[in-house]
C-alpha cells in the first residue's frame, strides 16, 4: 500500500513538472526572439498597422513613434530643401526630323517589307543616348498603309518613331505646321505610333483629357515639364470640335499652361515653338518678344524649330512679375537634324546639351553646349544614304572613309560660319 501511495506521489510530481515545463516555454515565446519565417515588429506585412487595414491595439495606432523606436523620418530627396545633395542632369534637344520621299528607298527591306531607319542616327547617338531627357519635334506624320508622301504633305513610315527610340530620344513634340498634314486620322495614327513607342509627347491630342493632361517627366529627382506650340497648320484648319488637336501659339494660354506645370510639380520647364521665318539665319522682332516674356513668365528653356536653318542662341537674364530675377536660355532655331533639304546650311543642325542642377529646391541650367551637325548624303547603289554627322569629332578625327578631301573642307567652312552664328547674341556659356 504505502509503495502504491509513493508511486501515485512520484507521477503527479512528473506531471506537475512537465506542466511548469510548458508555461516557462509559453511565457518566453512571448518576448523571446521570432520563429524562424516569423514577422519581427518592424516587417509588417501589407494589412499590418503601416498598411491601415491591421491593428494592434490603439496606442501603436496613434503613436506609432513611441511603439517604434525604430521609426526614423526619412531624409529630403537630392535637391530638395535640406538635402545637402545636388540633383544633375542632362537635356539633349534637336531640331527638325523631317522625312522627303528621297530617303526612303535605301532604307526598305523586301524580305520583311519594313523600313529601317536607325543608320541615320548611328554616329550621334552616343550624345543622345546618354541624356536624362532627349527632345525632337517631329515634322512629319506617320503612318502603316504604304500611303507615304513628302513634301506639302508628308506622311512617312511608322519606323520612323522605332529609329528615334532605339537612337535614345524619349520625347518627340508634335506641334508644328504639318500636323495636320494628313487631317485627323494622322494626328492620332502619329500620336498611337509614339506613345507604342513608349514617348512622352507634346503638341498635339487625340481628345481634350490628352490634351489637358501635365506632362511632368521625372529624371535623377528632377521633374521636367514640357509644352508645345506651334504658329499655325499650312492654313489646313483644325475642326472646330477639336480645338485642342494642335496647339497653337496663343501666348495668354501659354503663361497659364506654365502654372498648370508648376503646380503639377515641374522644376524646370521646356517649350518647344514652332516659329519664325523660313531659311532666316537671324530671329525676327517677334520671336525674341515671345519668347523673353515667356521666360519672364517662367519658362525655363525655349527650344525653337521651324527656319530650317541654325539660329543663335542666347542667355536671358530678365524679371518676373513680381521683380524676382529668372534666368532662361532661348534656342531661337536649332535647324534641321535630318532632311533632305541642301544648301545654305540648311544640312546643318545643332544637337544641344543642356546641363541641369537643383539644389534646396531650385533647378538652373548650368552648362549649355551646342553639337554643330552635319546631313551627310551620299549615293550608294544608285540611292542616298543619310547619315547624321558630329561635325567637331569628324574633323579632329579625319579617318571617316564615306568622307571626300571637299566634304572637309566644306564642313570647316561651315562649321566656323556656324559657330560664329550660333554666339552672335553674345550667349555666354553658365557658370
Amino acid at each position: 500500500m504505502k509503495r502504491r501511495a509513493a508511486i501515485v506521489l512520484m507521477l503527479a510530481a512528473s506531471l506537475a513538472g512537465l506542466a511548469l515545463i510548458f508555461a516557462l516555454s509559453g511565457w518566453g515565446g512571448m518576448f523571446g526572439p521570432p520563429k524562424e519565417g516569423g514577422l519581427s515588429r518592424h516587417e509588417l506585412p501589407d494589412g499590418g498597422p503601416s498598411g491601415g487595414n491591421g491593428s494592434s491595439g490603439p496606442e501603436s495606432a496613434e503613436h506609432p513613434e513611441e511603439s517604434d523606436p525604430g521609426h526614423r523620418q526619412a531624409p529630403p530627396e537630392p535637391g530638395e530643401p535640406g538635402s545637402g545633395v545636388a540633383a544633375e542632369g542632362l537635356l539633349v534637344a534637336v531640331g527638325d526630323i523631317m522625312m522627303h520621299m528621297p530617303q526612303l528607298p535605301a532604307y526598305y527591306d523586301p524580305e520583311s517589307k519594313r523600313y529601317d531607319f536607325t543608320p541615320f542616327f548611328t554616329e550621334v547617338k552616343p550624345l543622345i543616348a546618354e541624356a536624362d531627357w532627349a527632345m525632337a519635334n517631329l515634322e512629319t506624320t506617320l503612318s502603316a498603309d504604304g500611303d507615304y508622301s513628302g513634301f506639302p504633305r508628308f506622311s512617312s513610315p511608322r519606323e520612323l518613331a522605332a529609329a528615334l527610340k532605339d537612337a535614345g530620344f524619349d520625347i518627340i513634340t508634335t506641334a508644328n505646321n504639318h500636323s495636320l498634314d494628313r487631317g485627323v486620322p494622322g494626328v492620332e495614327r502619329t500620336l498611337a505610333f509614339l506613345k507604342e513607342q513608349g514617348f512622352a509627347t507634346r503638341g498635339t491630342a487625340r481628345s481634350a483629357e490628352e490634351a489637358a493632361e501635365p506632362v511632368v517627366i521625372e529624371r535623377n529627382h528632377i521633374r521636367l515639364g514640357l509644352l508645345a506650340y506651334t504658329y499655325g497648320t499650312n492654313g489646313i484648319p483644325i475642326p472646330e470640335d477639336k480645338p485642342w488637336l494642335v496647339d497653337l501659339i496663343d501666348e495668354e494660354r501659354i503663361v497659364r499652361d506654365i502654372a498648370v506645370l508648376r503646380e503639377a510639380g515641374a522644376d524646370y520647364i521646356a517649350i518647344a515653338l514652332h516659329f519664325g521665318v523660313e531659311y532666316q539665319t537671324e530671329p525676327s522682332e517677334e520671336q525674341k518678344g515671345l519668347a523673353r516674356r515667356l521666360i519672364a513668365a517662367g519658362a525655363d528653356l525655349i527650344a525653337g524649330s521651324h527656319p530650317h536653318v541654325i539660329q543663335p542662341y542666347e542667355i536671358v537674364e530678365t524679371q518676373d512679375e513680381n521683380g524676382a530675377p529668372r534666368r532662361g536660355v532661348i534656342i531661337y532655331s536649332m535647324g534641321n537634324f535630318i532632311s533632305n533639304q541642301r544648301g545654305d546650311t540648311k544640312d546643318y543642325g545643332a544637337l544641344f546639351r543642356i546641363r541641369l542642377r537643383k539644389e534646396e529646391g531650385v533647378t538652373r541650367t548650368t552648362d549649355v553646349e551646342p553639337v554643330i551637325t552635319w546631313v551627310h548624303r551620299y549615293k550608294a547603289e544608285g540611292r542616298n544614304h543619310y547619315r547624321i554627322l558630329p561635325v567637331e569629332r569628324v574633323l579632329e578625327e579625319r579617318n571617316d572613309p564615306l568622307l571626300t578631301a571637299a566634304d572637309y573642307r566644306q564642313m570647316e567652312k561651315n562649321f566656323e560660319l556656324l559657330g560664329k552664328r550660333l554666339t552672335a547674341m553674345g550667349a555666354p556659356v553658365p557658370e
